[in-house]
């Protein structure tokens, strides 16, 4: 058998990492427009494992000598397909392009490279590959599920085979994910098909009801009522995941890390939702027996990603501190381990959000060459929140 040299090897790992990148991009950006609501828990999940698949090959470059794989050449192949993909017009529609189209075909192409590799020479990476390839596997599996529930109608399954066959035609006109082939000209998406990207508002499915307002704080003294606000409140912090998908989206040109670091943090976010709907259902409660409001997602979109990213990060993470701090130790008082373990959880992953809006805001300035300072841009991203929010212990917060 003849084997692939590693010039070829690097080429190719070098598309599929960043298939990964800007596909899971893509899938942030859709992140508000889906509907069913476990569909965005697992699609905040998959995008974040897939930067971590695409950080994982990008170390096995590194290790092959490769210190830059983002060249010209492979964006050009990559971004402006994922461009076309964005012109998806339902959440069905983009979920069979990019599972049945974009990771079938990422899939195949880590079983292709560990049937063909050296396995001596090239060890190190079958093992991320292997794992890469079983990871998209069972993301196609869920999808291929979600597909069955959501797009059950003739016409709906017309829309998802017309989609996924044109994201498989796109895909080899790019010359494959791995590069490897001639590029041809791109098909154009069927009549009437353009990008909806952003996204104005959050979607919710049909078992929730929506409402304008968040929730007042009850009295602190009022133990079960108030407990079952603070975890109510956090399943509303799906909005949060989705403003970072949107910037996940929107930003273009920055460096892989700050991809790697805000698909991270659309991921906790979409944990902290989860967290919350988990403790909602042992305090005897389901979330659909409360209103969800999604109003602070759509003010948010008013704003360019970076106020965006810095209203959650030096704003509302930051100002959220007092409060969690001060329940933390009134369930350790009360004995509510499981209720304390969770708040102290979330104070670790938003201390690490905190320090990741102090590493991007000031670089995102830069990248959209910002006038102001950033301590102009903290005060008006404060003052929106004051005059914007909808959540009342956020303004609240936001006042100290």
């Amino acid at each position: 058998m003849n084997l692939p040299d590693s010039k070829q090897r690097i080429a190719q790992l070098k598309h599929l990492q960043a298939w990964e990148t800007h596909s899971a991009r893509l899938l942030g950006g859709w992140l508000p427009a889906i509907r069913l609501w476990e569909a965005k828990h697992e699609v905040g999940l998959h995008l974040w494992q897939d930067l971590e698949t695409s950080r994982e090959i990008r170390t096995r470059l590194w290790e092959l000598r490769v210190n830059r794989p983002d060249t010209a050449a492979v964006t050009a192949g990559v971004l402006p397909a994922i461009q076309i993909l964005a012109s998806a017009q339902y959440d069905f529609e983009l979920i069979a392009g990019i599972y049945l189209g974009v990771k079938q075909a990422l899939a195949q192409a880590y079983r292709d490279y560990l049937a063909k590799t050296h396995t001596t020479w090239d060890a190190p990476s079958i093992d991320i590959l292997t794992r890469a390839a079983s990871q998209k596997e069972s993301q196609i599996e869920w999808a291929e599920a979600y597909l069955q529930q959501v797009a059950y109608k003739e016409t709906d399954q017309h829309l998802v085979q017309r989609w996924t066959t044109f994201t498989r035609e796109l895909i080899d006109a790019t010359g494959s994910v791995t590069g490897e082939n001639p590029s041809i000209a791109l098909p154009t998406p069927p009549p009437g098909y353009s990008s909806r990207l952003p996204f104005g508002e959050a979607r919710r499915d049909s078992r929730f009801k929506v409402q304008l307002q968040g929730f007042e704080r009850p009295p602190v003294e009022d133990t079960d009522a108030h407990t079952l606000w603070q975890f109510v409140s956090y399943t509303m912090e799906m909005q949060a995941a989705e403003t970072l998908g949107s910037v996940l989206w929107e930003v273009d040109g920055m460096d892989w890390e700050f991809y790697y670091d805000i698909a991270r943090h659309c991921h906790d976010e979409c944990r902290h939702c989860k967290m919350g709907e988990e403790r909602v259902r042992e305090l005897g409660h389901e979330i659909h027996e409360f209103p969800q409001f999604v109003g602070n997602y759509a003010w948010r979109q008013i704003y360019d990603p970076m106020r965006r990213y810095a209203m959650l990060t030096y704003i509302i993470e930051q100002d959220s501190f007092a409060l969690k701090h001060e329940t933390y130790k009134n369930y350790v008082q009360l004995n509510d381990h499981a209720s304390a373990e969770a708040i102290l959880y979330d104070i670790i992953d938003e201390t690490m959000h905190v320090r990741w809006g102090t590493k991007w805001v000031g670089k995102l300035m830069e990248h959209q060459k910002e006038t102001l300072s950033l301590d102009d841009i903290i005060s008006e991203c404060r003052q929106a929140v004051l005059d914007n929010s909808l959540a009342p212990a956020q303004r609240s917060s936001a006042k100290k």
